[in-house]
């Protein structure tokens, strides 16, 4: 268990310990996580892309070893300081410099180059291309480059996770290298105003009303997933921009005019003025979006630098069809289409555990079957903002969800659709509740019941439930205190304690498209979007048992022989209670990863086939 924090080890070591703990002396238990882990700030990294990333590494004199691709594209070689490299070597520190490169129309764009030696930089998060050469490569030299944002491949694919047409795209891109609109045009060789009406259909589509919201959305898009404020330190280091100048361009550059970003800073309309002209000339740029596009990329290089501690957070190699849609007030929604698109609408929800993305094995089955899987981050989960005043336990988290569902398929022109929940049937009921006419079919696998004084509990995960029961407030510790931990390798060994007494679900997590496609489902609570997992898990822990529904006559409930969470005779006589005329089937040999390891079950349940 080398690596967890002492009090993950206890939890995982010694669950029925900790279950009788939480029984007796929850409070206890917030105690001693608020004194060994509560004052340490949870470590949060970025969801970097690969293709997003120019790195290269260098021998002593500067020459390049071996480069990422988009390193190479941009030819970026030309612009190492060999004099930094052998100033590096010498002192063993990182060093880190702006660094003025020539743009697409003949100008010069900000760019921060950092350089550590291979030793120190093997902290980084790379590529592999470099990563592998890198730890073996004494005496070289890592250098990093800010100019990611400007590669067509990931940039293009964030235009198009947004819904972007082609123009719109071509557009967007042009204006992200360029810095105005004007030179856009220019580029493009279209009309200026052509340029701007196509940008404005574009910030409608994205959900913003300033340009540089635009670039910012996109250009970190482009990056990946990028945590909130690790920009302004480096803004000043780099280009020795005071405190307030620093805060001053993350404002303008999330999308706030001069304007409303000096009422937040508590500063004149005037100084506001004086302050943006100095922060354009010690970055060089000319405007807004100019500005948005360098915090984003600082924002991105301080990322990838900072000491990840083994938590190599690259994007996945299976790639997801995430799509983005804005809300009425200004929030995102994330979702997943994986068609086709003539298949029927099944809408695939995640447990409170994980977020969107659906095992491959669920896709292949559904789609097989006829469907057309979708899924959507619920609120403050993976890629989808809360909503705005969205606290815990001031509203029903599973029924402010539903609106999200109602909207998308609104935009989707999609009448109505099945529905498969691995967990999140409570999300499910409010849904049925709020939209009926939306519902047909709904498959339910291993639904957890609100948690309850008689429920019997083992292994990691029925201690950590026993724990929010007792004592809500633990929530958010234990989120942060799981989160600081989620590497694959340590999300595998958590897999191994938490299915101990699950004979089906250890065999399956031998399978390392099973351990892979769990990761992927878990890995957005390390970049700290957690207010969904807490708001729900909170939910949970204080609501009573729902109403029953009888009017639900087209539900399956599949219910794992050996879930390691919950006595299946106590998820049945619950569930049963809420949804008398639901057809229930207890999956033999089958444990709580049901969804991913009975997938074809799943999809015929769905279709009112019977299980074989």
């Amino acid at each position: 268990m080398a690596g967890f924090h002492s009090a993950m080890r206890r939890w995982l070591d010694n669950p029925e310990t900790m279950i009788e703990s939480a029984r007796t002396a929850a409070d206890s238990i917030e105690h001693d996580l608020g004194r060994d882990f509560g004052s340490e700030e949870m470590r949060i990294y970025p969801l970097l892309s690969p293709d997003s990333l120019a790195a290269a590494l260098v021998d002593m004199s500067g020459q390049v070893v071996a480069a990422s691709p988009v390193f190479v594209a941009e030819k970026a070689e030309r612009y190492i300081d060999p004099a930094v490299v052998g100033q590096v070597l010498r002192t063993g520190r990182t060093c880190v410099a702006p660094v003025a490169i020539e743009s697409g129309d003949g100008g010069l764009d900000p760019v921060i180059f950092a350089y550590g030696a291979a030793v120190q930089a093997a902290s980084w998060i790379l590529p592999s291309e470099i990563r592998a050469r890198a730890e073996l490569a004494g005496g070289h030299v890592v250098v990093l480059a800010t100019i990611t944002s400007l590669r067509a491949t990931p940039l293009k694919a964030a235009c198009e996770t947004f819904g972007l047409t082609g123009l719109q795209t071509r557009v967007a891109m042009a204006t992200i290298r360029c810095g105005t609109i004007k030179q856009a045009a220019a580029q493009l060789d279209i009309a200026y105003d052509t340029a701007r009406e196509t940008l404005s259909e574009a910030m409608r589509r994205v959900g913003v009303d300033r340009l540089p919201a635009l670039v910012a959305s996109l250009a970190s898009l482009a990056f990946g997933v990028l945590p909130e404020g690790y920009a302004a330190g480096l803004l000043e280091d780099i280009w020795g921009l005071s405190s307030r100048q620093a805060a001053l361009a993350s404002l303008i550059a999330e999308g706030l005019s001069r304007d409303a970003a000096a009422q937040r800073l508590g500063v004149s309309r005037a100084t506001a003025k004086k302050e943006l002209d100095r922060i354009y000339d010690c970055l060089g740029v000319s405007s807004a979006a100019a500005l948005a596009r360098a915090v984003i990329e600082a924002q991105a290089l301080s990322c990838t630098t900072a000491a990840t501690q083994g938590q190599v957070a690259l994007a996945h190699d299976h790639a997801e069809p995430l799509r983005m849609m804005p809300r009425g007030d200004g929030t995102r929604i994330a979702w997943s289409d994986y068609g086709p698109a003539s298949g029927k609408p099944v809408l695939v929800v995640h447990s409170s555990m994980t977020s969107r993305p659906v095992s491959r094995a669920l896709v292949v089955a559904l789609q097989a079957a006829g469907g057309r899987p979708i899924a959507i981050d619920r609120p403050g989960f993976g890629m989808s903002d809360p909503f705005h005043g969205m606290e815990p336990g001031a509203h029903d988290p599973f029924a402010i969800a539903t609106r999200d569902v109602v909207s998308l398929c609104s935009k989707l022109r999609i009448p109505a659709l099945d529905v498969v929940a691995r967990g999140g049937a409570q999300h499910v009921l409010a849904l049925a509740d709020a939209a009926p006419e939306l519902i047909d079919r709904v498959v339910l696998v291993n639904p957890d019941p609100h948690t309850e004084d008689k429920g019997r509990r083992w292994g990691p995960l029925g201690a950590v439930k026993e724990a929010y029961f007792r004592n809500p407030r633990l929530v958010a510790m234990m989120v942060r205190l799981i989160s600081a931990h989620l590497t694959p390798e340590r999300v595998a060994r958590m897999m191994e304690r938490s299915f101990a007494g699950s004979p089906p679900d250890l065999e399956a997590i031998r399978d390392p498209q099973v351990r892979s496609d769990y990761y992927r489902a878990v890995r957005m609570f390390a970049t700290g979007r957690v207010a969904g997992y807490v708001n729900e898990q909170i939910a949970m822990a204080t609501a009573t048992r729902p109403a029953p529904r009888p009017q639900h006559c087209r539900w399956t409930v599949l219910i794992g022989e050996h879930d390691a969470l919950h006595d299946p005779a106590d998820v049945r006589a619950y569930w049963q209670e809420v949804l008398p005329r639901a057809k229930f089937v207890e999956v033999m040999g089958a444990g709580r990863l049901l969804a991913m390891t009975e997938a074809d079950l799943v999809a015929r349940a769905l279709t009112g086939i019977p299980p074989r």
